[in-house]
């Protein structure tokens, strides 16, 4: 059991059921001098101060002998010249990290005389407890073997390595005398010092490579935890440890346990975490906090993000003044970057983005992301995207608004959105019929090489671009937001799960009709009638959008509008079960589109007359209308470009696998079902598609007695589903149904 000072006086403190400012109120010593004791940052406080306490803690004669003696030991460590550094206390309230633990006792168990010594560099953010770790692991050597050294690594003047080698060998030695001042001298010393001990020593916050280096051992049974909010990659065969925000439980455990309260506090503590992001030292000043004020005041004022960061903080401990020594140790331009990546709209971006905010070349900026990366006020993840956490932002907020006057950040802001919605347009147009160019003048510092990359980005930084496009509609600018939806049209077939759709054509349509064009109004319709056939799965408002599009539509006049919104609503119709309606809309469609030889809506409508033939039980005249389709497909007079007649193909050949499993011709469903599923492999990925795919292979291959293939499928097929949202999709083409009748042919044929 500890007996340090700290730790007893926090144990008659919860004892006796006070907190920590109620034990100040009564025993007129201050909460935050009492907190600094607890937290043995006071070890030795004068007797006068012990017996204030004792007093109204109520000890009995044999705590208050024991408290005070401890006061005592802790004064005589700390006065003692050339004693050894104070190694601090392990944390009683030490929560979490059980992974992070084991593995560095695996990395040092079994250090021995001869073997090389296991040297751990334990690297984060400031504040996210590295400290603390360390400390928590070197406390299973006894205290006698445990030795700390604070660096001072991101302070005004960090120690030196001849410093440091000295602190060590006075640490261990007490009485050494003529250390020598040369550091590889000093470094002889030291490690002749420690090459037999069992010692673990804690080089806590160093701010490179060089300061720690020296006092490294090459080997023998001494463990070393450096800990650096620098990964110290210079430094060779170490273990590396990378701390990250605690997990959310360990983070409420985190609070109740400073706060004194209970872990079943409940949503409360976990909207605080939530708000400190989980971060260790975000959530030990939120836990004081709670000693003073209820939850609901604290997360009132953590949930303003103007008065966030003054709220986590007290006299000695400061998320701001953490990030600060970190942000000081930037270059200029690696500071001008952090404090714009502020004005992301999203959680996270690529560099292309950054060197726009930044106003630089990209090779700049790259240097930049390295710097902030390497003094972890950046994330960079395996995807290249890069991100910081919730509280960084708003520490980079403010610095943008104390050090960037008004025109720069308007500058700022303004190359992003013209940046992000030029590059949507550009990246949207390359799944148009005839791939356009980029509008003359466009600030496009991204490129694609294929129209894959294109969708990727467009995916990728919808995060960003989102919210621009949304802020362009509320203020106005119609014709922009009209230009956005517009070349997004044909990749959205691509990615007809995304549930935002919605957003951009609901607000591209108004947009259309506050700009007085009936064409683009009927076709924005048009759109708005997709999203709600296929991603909202709302048919009947989708008819209501259709029949609007199809009545601007005939006034214009446009022969191919007018037959791609009879198009949309004989497909809604279709949707709803209104077959008999839908004839006469698939009719008008292709009769239209064929007059207007319009290559890419042409096959689409086919496809629809022989759904609609479909739904009549026609199956054999839907077959031959499908097969044309395929034809026209592969005709050079017909086809649209290849992507398209892709796209379509996959289509047809779908439910040409319908057709031949309601017709139980299992060796023809198959032909057709690896026939999509082969021509989809060559197209943008569509995991909304696949499972349709999918889910009908495995159908098929259980009613061949396939068993084998038929899991293999369902099991693709449950991986893609739960990557995509789960149960939002399995209703999407019938997907369900399929697999519950998969499923009951195999428990039937050869066992669950």
């Amino acid at each position: 059991m500890d007996t340090s000072f700290g730790a007893l006086l926090r144990r008659f403190r919860l004892a006796s059921g006070l907190t920590l400012e109620a034990l100040a109120e009564s025993s007129g010593v201050s909460d935050r001098a009492i907190g600094n004791m607890e937290r043995g940052i006071t070890s030795g406080p004068r007797a006068r101060t012990v017996e204030a306490l004792a007093d109204r803690l109520l000890l009995s004669p044999a705590d208050r002998a024991a408290l005070l003696a401890a006061a005592r030991a802790g004064r005589v460590t700390a006065g003692q010249p050339g004693s050894r550094p104070a190694t601090p206390t392990p944390l009683a309230d030490f929560t979490g990290r059980a992974g992070e633990i084991d593995r560095i006792g695996a990395w040092v168990t079994g250090a021995t005389a001869g073997a090389p010594s296991p040297v751990v560099v334990i690297s984060g953010a400031a504040g996210i407890g590295k400290t603390s770790l360390a400390v928590q692991a070197a406390a299973k050597w006894p205290a006698e073997q445990r030795f700390f050294v604070d660096l001072h690594g991101f302070g005004k003047q960090p120690r030196t390595p001849i410093d440091v080698l000295t602190a060590l060998i006075q640490a261990v030695d007490p009485d050494a005398t003529a250390i020598p001042r040369d550091v590889a001298a000093a470094a002889v010393r030291w490690k002749s010092l420690i090459r037999d001990r069992p010692v673990a020593v804690v080089l806590d916050n160093a701010i490179d490579e060089s300061q720690v280096r020296p006092a490294l051992p090459a080997e023998g049974p001494a463990v070393i935890l450096v800990t650096s909010r620098r990964p110290l990659s210079g430094l060779e065969s170490v273990h590396r440890l990378l701390l990250d925000a605690l997990p959310a439980q360990d983070a409420i455990a985190l609070l109740a346990a400073i706060a004194e309260q209970p872990t079943d506090a409940g949503d409360e503590l976990r909207a605080i975490a939530d708000l400190c992001v989980n971060v260790p030292l975000a959530l030990r000043i939120a836990g004081n906090r709670l000693l003073d004020s209820t939850p609901a005041e604290l997360i009132a004022r953590l949930a303003s993000q103007e008065h966030r960061l003054d709220t986590l903080a007290t006299d000695d401990l400061q998320v701001r003044a953490a990030f600060t020594l970190s942000y000081q140790q930037l270059s200029d331009v690696s500071r001008r970057l952090f404090r714009r990546l502020s004005l992301v709209p999203g959680p996270s971006t690529d560099i292309d983005l950054a060197a726009v905010l930044l106003h630089e070349p990209t090779i700049t900026t790259e240097d930049a992301v390295d710097e902030l990366v390497d003094l972890s006020l950046l994330q960079q993840g395996a995807d290249g995207r890069l991100r910081f956490h919730d509280l960084l932002r708003l520490y980079a907020a403010s610095q943008l608004e104390d050090e960037e006057d008004a025109g720069e950040q308007a500058a700022a802001r303004t190359r992003r959105d013209t940046w992000l919605l030029d590059t949507t347009i550009l990246a949207g147009r390359f799944f148009e019929p005839d791939h356009g160019t980029p509008a003359p003048g466009a600030t496009l510092p991204a490129s694609f090489a294929t129209q894959a990359e294109a969708g990727t980005w467009v995916r990728a930084e919808a995060e960003n671009w989102l919210p621009v496009f949304r802020q362009a509609a509320a203020g106005g600018n119609d014709q922009r937001v009209v230009d956005v939806a517009e070349a997004l049209h044909w990749f959205s077939d691509t990615w007809s799960f995304w549930p935002h759709w919605e957003d951009v054509y609901a607000a591209s349509a108004r947009a259309a009709e506050r700009l007085g064009d009936d064409r683009l109004q009927a076709t924005h319709l048009g759109y708005l009638a997709w999203v709600y056939i296929i991603c909202l799965s709302d048919p009947l408002r989708a008819v209501e959008h259709a029949r609007r599009a199809l009545e601007i539509a005939e006034r214009v006049p446009d022969t191919a509008l007018v037959g791609w919104s009879n198009y949309y609503a004989g497909w809604a119709l279709e949707r709803a079960g209104r077959h008999d309606q839908a004839t006469g809309y698939a009719h008008a469609a292709v009769a239209a589109l064929r007059r207007a030889g319009d290559r890419e809506g042409l096959p689409s409508a086919v496809i629809l007359e022989a759904l609609v033939l479909i739904g009549a039980k026609r199956d054999d005249e839907a077959a031959t209308l499908l097969h044309d389709t395929l034809d026209m497909l592969a005709d050079p007079a017909t086809a649209p470009p290849e992507h398209i007649a892709r796209f379509t193909e996959v289509t047809a050949r779908a439910y040409l696998t319908d057709i031949a499993i309601t017709a139980r011709d299992w060796t023809a469903a198959l032909q057709q079902a690896d026939a999509s599923f082969a021509i989809a492999r060559q197209m943008d990925y569509s995991p909304t598609r696949d499972m349709v795919t999918l889910s009908r292979r495995a159908l098929i291959y259980a009613e061949l007695g396939r068993f084998a293939d038929a899991r293999a499928d369902l099991n693709t097929l449950d991986t893609l589903l739960k990557e995509a949202g789960g149960s939002v999709f399995t209703a999407a083409g019938g997907i369900s149904d399929r697999v519950t009748t998969t499923q009951r042919l195999l428990a039937e044929g050869s066992g669950p």
